[in-house]
């Protein structure tokens, strides 16, 4: 099956997200009335990545501007709208999520950040709740893993995905310039280890005074490929993925079949001492 997807690399303007909403409508404007099937945003592209803002900046599921406005693009665009992540209150905590819109402007499930990021001054696990459940959307037959960001660092999240049948992993992320390396390698390694699509989304522009976005947002095949990425200016990639090449592959080299998830829950470990 061929899917149209429309990646967002956006630039939030930290403490005004009205003219974040507005920048949003100009970058997306050139692609009104083009068929998409999933325009994908970052990771807080409403608000920007400065944790000790997120309390402040939260937002209630059910009266949530940044959602309004992503009701309001996947009705203008007739597309579904995995919407990167906003920080939600939730019983006075709050949460990292995404929140997936339905063609009809509707909200059809949250996802909420697994792995929250607690260093280099960030200390995201001081404000954020961890989230417990993993999000699949079935889409026609085709199955779609959630992540966000840090999300990638963790293996295990992208395997239990794989076991259940899917095809294309999502990650939404607000990555730092400084890690460029990893952002490229862990995004193209997942792809590989688990025969996947990888949609990589980060957002661009200042985090602080010394520190940037990285953007480079990217679309990895499940051999591992980049084939097709952005750079670190604020844009749009529009891209058919199809993922008859995640089945001829699966196929042809029947990877996920070979290991042994089961068999290592049950394995004896011994340590071996060595003496010189």
């Amino acid at each position: 099956m061929k899917i149209k997807v429309l990646l967002v690399q956006n630039s939030a303007i930290i403490g005004n997200k009205k003219a974040t909403f507005d920048n949003l409508q100009t970058i997306l404007e050139p692609y009104r009335g083009k068929r998409i099937d999933f325009i994908i945003l970052p990771e807080v592209w409403s608000i920007g990545w400065y944790c000790q803002n997120f309390a402040k900046e939260a937002e209630i599921l059910e009266s949530s501007p940044s959602i309004d406005v992503l009701k309001d693009i996947a009705i203008t665009y007739k597309s579904n709208v995995i919407g990167g992540s906003i920080i939600l209150k939730k019983d006075n905590k709050y949460t990292n999520t995404c929140p997936v819109i339905s063609r009809k402007g509707k909200i059809v499930t949250t996802y909420d950040k697994m792995h929250l990021f607690s260093h280099k001054g960030s200390e995201e696990n001081k404000y954020i709740t961890t989230g417990s459940e993993l999000k699949i959307l079935n889409y026609n037959g085709v199955k779609i893993g959630l992540t966000i960001c840090y999300d990638i660092r963790f293996p295990e999240i992208y395997r239990e995905y794989s076991k259940h049948g899917v095809q294309i992993f999502v990650n939404m992320a607000a990555w730092s310039n400084k890690k460029p390396e990893h952002w490229e390698i862990m995004h193209r390694a997942r792809a590989i280890e688990n025969q996947c699509y990888m949609l990589t989304v980060d957002q661009t522009g200042k985090i602080t005074d010394k520190e940037y976005n990285l953007g480079n947002s990217m679309i990895i095949n499940p051999w591992g490929d980049i084939e097709a990425s952005l750079q670190s200016q604020e844009d749009c990639l529009l891209y058919e993925v199809d993922t008859a090449k995640v089945k001829e592959l699966r196929e042809n080299f029947p990877l996920i079949s070979d290991r042994r998830d089961t068999g290592f829950k049950t394995f004896n470990y011994k340590e071996i001492n060595l003496y010189d």
